[in-house]
């Protein structure tokens, strides 16, 4: 196995030095790139192509949608989310839309190399403490939903966009060009929708979403 090359993008000049310090003596690992503007992120990530980007909520404006429009465009690079945020929501939010792994800020900086091999291994890195808060929450929203409700749930803001886009008839490509995205991400959002659910095809999913007034006609 070669090195794994990993992309630092973060817009403090200190945070982006401490993070390339804790992998310098890395025998497996090697700082490929790093980025401070977030206007040029997707297109460093493009380019370079690292197996792992450490990322900073700072970066994305603390949105998860542009979380999830950055996973989606880069398939191959896994993401560890660099974050103050403790909220539950927020964090549990993260990994639905993609995100491999949640380092918080507070963290021991000797743990990155730990976090960047777990993922880069096919795992998902948390902070014991947070997976179990995670956990909980999820367990907890379970207990206290119906099926549907966790189903429509797990949709992300963009999946529910599609569905609307859907129900007004529009085609594949027709969605791609009025949201400004690939047909073949239009195709993965589908495929996810899909599968969340329940739903066959596009008829069914109209009907899905008219029922439970995810659109109004």
């Amino acid at each position: 196995m070669g090195d794994i090359e990993v992309m630092i993008a973060d817009n403090q000049p200190l945070t982006i030095s401490g993070l390339r310090s804790a992998v310098a003596d890395q025998q497996d690992i090697r700082v490929l790139a790093e980025c401070q503007n977030p206007e040029k992120l997707m297109d460093d990530v493009r380019d370079y192509e690292p197996d792992v980007l450490l990322v900073s909520t700072d970066m994305l404006q603390e949105e998860l949608d542009r979380l999830e429009r950055l996973v989606t465009e880069i398939e191959k690079t896994r993401v560890i989310l660099l974050t103050n945020r403790k909220d539950v929501d927020f964090l549990e939010g993260a990994l639905r839309r993609g995100a491999k792994g949640v380092f918080q800020r507070e963290w021991p900086v000797h743990q990155i190399p730990i976090a960047i091999r777990k993922v880069t291994n096919g795992g998902v890195w948390l902070e014991q403490a947070v997976a179990e808060q995670v956990l909980e929450e999820v367990l907890s929203k379970r207990r206290t939903q119906d099926p549907d409700e966790r189903k429509i749930a797990s949709l992300t803001a963009r999946e529910r966009g599609v569905i609307e886009l859907v129900c007004e008839g529009l085609r594949n490509k027709e969605i791609a060009d009025r949201l400004h995205i690939s047909g073949a991400t239009v195709s993965h959002h589908l495929t996810s929708i899909f599968r969340k659910l329940e739903v066959e095809d596009r008829t069914s999913l109209v009907v899905y979403a008219a029922k439970r007034r995810l659109v109004t006609f």
